[in-house]
This record gives structure tokens, sequence and C-alpha cells, in this order.
């Protein structure tokens, strides 16, 4: 899956790819965890990454693996991860793993993983600059059918033409519809064929002048340039991560 994102024309390659990894269990390292492993694994690896979901899940969690993945042993590959979970779930095994608990559209209470992970954040000292990321990188090999690879066409459908007015100054996305009716994802006409890899273009939708982490501030970019967003301190990417896990995990409730 990895290298299937990460192939093709750039207008074919995905914007990043991320994973779930709960291996690091305290006490751990670097090493013990096999996070260098998977550091060393996608070194070459040219779209942005991240770890979609962290945190152990079978020992009590310390977070003793949050300096290590703000550090330059992994900010030249990885951009960061999501924790595993914001909000506390129904499910008697799950529940345990939520930082909060909501109570109501109004009432949020912390638990108490939510004040340990802060105190881990706050003692993390990021690297400056762009952490060591590479500013260059080619394409995976998309990966041949085999049997635990189904995929016997790389190319990608045309995008329907009722879709094309969503992408356009003058119109928008607009509104939010729901998951059904009219202008929703059940809705519109269908693709016609497929797009000719190289005929669409990424577009930017902001540029990276500069990179700032904590008290130090210098040129460069950061290991997710390639996502093409304005910089943006460490502070804001950690309530970001927040808020994006909270989404990924309302999205999962859905399917």
């Amino acid at each position: 899956m990895a290298h299937y994102m990460n192939c093709g024309t750039d207008d074919e390659r995905s914007d990043f790819f991320a994973f779930n990894d709960y291996s690091w269990c305290a006490p751990s390292s670097f090493t013990t965890s096999t996070w260098s492993k998977k550091v060393d694994a996608f070194k070459d690896y040219s779209i942005p990454i991240f770890l979609s979901e962290y945190g152990c899940t079978k020992t009590a969690r310390t977070w003793e693996e949050i300096p290590t993945l703000y550090s330059d042993k992994m900010s030249g590959v990885y951009s960061g991860g999501l924790v595993y979970e914001y909000t506390k779930e129904e499910d008697a095994v799950q529940q345990k793993f939520g930082l909060v608990e909501v109570k109501s559209d109004s009432e949020v209470t912390e638990r108490p993983d939510f004040g340990t992970l802060q105190k881990a954040f706050a003692n993390v000292d990021p690297p400056a600059g762009n952490g060591g990321a590479k500013s260059s990188g080619s394409p995976s090999t998309c990966p041949t059918k085999s049997p635990t690879w189904l995929v016997s066409d790389d190319r990608l459908p045309k995008m329907p033409e009722n879709a094309k007015k969503f992408f356009t100054a003058k119109d928008g996305a607009g509104d939010g519809v729901g998951l059904d009716g009219p202008g929703s994802q059940e809705a519109g006409d269908e693709s016609g064929g497929f797009a000719t890899p190289g005929s669409g273009a990424p577009t930017a939708t902001g540029s990276v002048t500069g990179s700032s982490t904590g008290s130090s501030s210098s040129s460069g970019t950061s290991a997710a340039t390639a996502v093409r967003i304005p910089p943006f301190s460490f502070a804001p990417l950690v309530c970001g991560m927040v808020v994006l896990a909270s989404s990924l995990l309302g999205g999962a409730m859905l399917l």
C-alpha cells in the first residue's frame, strides 16, 4: 500500500501516507520498539509520512516515545503522528485509551492520559530548521499484482464533470450537505473513464519560506513540505493532531 500511494506521476500520487503503530510500550527505546527499522524502511520515501495512530495499547502509557518522535532521529522522515485516541469509546476494551470523555456538546472531561501526554509534549525540544528532511525524492515503483496485492491497473478515474466546479475559486466546496441526498457523496455523476497520467497537476495551497520550532527559527522545509501548506509553529501542530485524531475517530464510527 505504501508504495502504491507513492507511485506514478505527481498528479497520481497521494498527498501523504500514514499507518498505525502501537509498538512502543514502556520501557522501550528507538531500537527495541522497531521504530528505527521503520525510519530506515521509509528513508527514501518522497511524500510526507506520519503515524496515523500511536500509543501503547498493552501497558500503562507514559508517552516516553514523544521525545523520539519529535527528534532528529525521526523528523527527517516522519512528520509526527496522531495520538490514539482523543475521545473515550463505549467499548469496554477501547474506552481506556481516550484522552478525554465527552459528557455533552458543551462538557469535556480530561482523563489521566491527557495530563501525562501534555507533560510529555511540554518537555519536547523539536529539531530546529527542517529537522533533516530531504528536499528531493523519487516516486516508488508501483507494485505488481500478486496474491497479497490484487490491484492490476494503476490508472485513476477521471474527475466527474460535475465535480470540477468544486475546485474553482468561484464555486469552491460549498456548504456541507451530509452523507446522503442531493449534493452528497452518494449523488452526482460517475467518472467517464480513466485519466491520462500526468494530465493533472498538484495544486499548491501555500508555500514554505521558513520554519520555526520552539525558540529557534531558520530557513528550510519540514518533512511535511510536500503537503504544500503554510508554515506553522509546534504548538498549533499539537492541537491539530488532537483535532484530526478526533475527526478520524468520527469517520471510523460511520463506516
